[in-house]
């Protein structure tokens, strides 16, 4: 009996990993390739190496680990994904099909999905939560908003413990993704270099911390089915602002250099929409540990320094 973790070599699926080892769980990693995150784990783990959109290599490392639990968060980004929407079908669409049924026919006990405030896209509203209409814009959006209904549908037809959560903008030290500004910022000036975001400096955006992001993925298995009503919910912790951040930071490199757009530039005002995460806190307890950017910050900064050959520090 083992325990599924796609994507188990990313930032979030690595700190899953640590988290279930630490619980003396049986752990497989699935990947396209190995990561050294793993390192320190490494003999305490299963890693296969592997593709989603390959459906044998996907049902094989189910049937051959006799796993129980999937944690499916293996997936093409969004910038990747606009760039190669048909690399991103394979992948996000296609393998999260295969792991459906590889769970279907095997008789995978749980199944969580992790999915993405890009489902909600051109939404309009105060306010993101799991009630508002999700209309999303991006390829990877369209993907993930897709396979949040097709688990809906296998819990309903096939009876598969089916749960989703949904992730705002995931900080972490490992993060540097194309679009993204609030992490690559950080790691930026934490390094000491200057930084040109690419928002306002009063812009807040909804974040979550990498390691609250693992852990929201294991705590939303461990609530009693009777609690799991809403199926798919948004999980968060924080919202900040550049501005907010680059204070932060300054506490720990002083002479950090930021440059924003330019006040009445070519990017429009906009109004920040809150992403309301309560029925995650109300049906299965949702609670974050990291929950303001001073203590975002201040791990950030720890975990460059423990492990500079991941983090270059």
């Amino acid at each position: 009996m083992a325990r599924l973790i796609t994507g188990g070599s990313g930032l979030v699926g690595a700190e899953l990993a640590h988290s279930l080892v630490a619980k003396n769980e049986s752990v497989v990693v699935f990947d396209v390739m190995k990561s050294n995150r793993l390192a320190d784990i490494e003999g305490k783990i299963k890693f296969v190496r592997g593709d989603l959109g390959n459906y044998p290599e996907v049902f094989n490392v189910v049937k051959d680990n006799n796993v129980t639990h999937i944690y499916h968060l293996g997936a093409m980004l969004t910038s990747e994904s606009e760039v190669n929407p048909w690399g991103s079908f394979q992948s996000n669409v296609v393998g999260t099909y295969n792991v459906f049924e590889a769970a279907r026919i095997l008789g995978v006990k749980q199944m969580m999905f992790t999915s993405s405030i890009g489902t909600f896209g051109e939404t309009q509203g105060d306010a993101m939560s799991d009630i508002a209409l999700q209309r999303p814009r991006d390829f990877y959006g369209v993907g993930k908003l897709y396979c949040e209904g097709l688990g809906r549908m296998y819990r309903r037809k096939f009876g598969l413990d089916f749960r989703a959560i949904r992730y705002p903008s995931v900080v972490g030290p490992g993060v540097n993704t194309p679009g993204h500004w609030d992490a690559p910022m950080i790691r930026s000036l934490v390094h000491g270099k200057p930084f040109q975001c690419m928002v306002p400096e009063d812009m807040s955006g909804a974040m979550l911390y990498y390691k609250d992001a693992a852990k929201a993925a294991e705590t939303v298995l461990l609530s009693p089915p009777n609690n799991i009503k809403m199926i798919a919910y948004n999980v968060g912790a924080i919202t900040a602002s550049p501005k907010e951040i680059e204070n932060a930071i300054r506490k720990y490199v002083p002479s950090v250099s930021v440059t924003y757009p330019p006040k009445g530039g070519p990017m429009p005002p906009m109004k920040p929409r809150r992403w309301d995460d309560s029925y995650a806190r109300n049906e299965w307890a949702w609670s974050p540990d990291f929950t303001d950017i001073n203590t975002i910050v201040a791990d950030f900064v720890e975990e460059m320094k423990k492990h500079p050959e991941l983090y270059q520090f």
